[in-house]
């Protein structure tokens, strides 16, 4: 898994990227709940999807928005 800080006009976002080791694997955007009730990247139901993906040979990317995290 590779943590990544991508640059927008309004500031970073971070991020986490898991790529599967085979190159055509479909790639999964996981994003998480509302930020105003607690929700981020790393909520179990968020860490849970990644897990399922994983699992099911996807590469994932999921990230905290704006406000969120780093």
């Amino acid at each position: 898994m590779v943590d990544l800080l991508i640059s927008g006009p309004e500031g970073k976002i971070e991020t986490k990227y898991s790529h599967n080791k085979n190159d055509d694997s479909p790639i999964a955007l996981i994003l998480h709940p509302d930020p105003s009730r607690g929700g981020s990247m790393n909520t179990k139901v968020v860490f849970r999807l990644y897990k399922i993906f994983e699992n099911n040979g996807f590469s994932t990317i999921r990230f905290n928005f704006r406000g969120v995290g780093k």
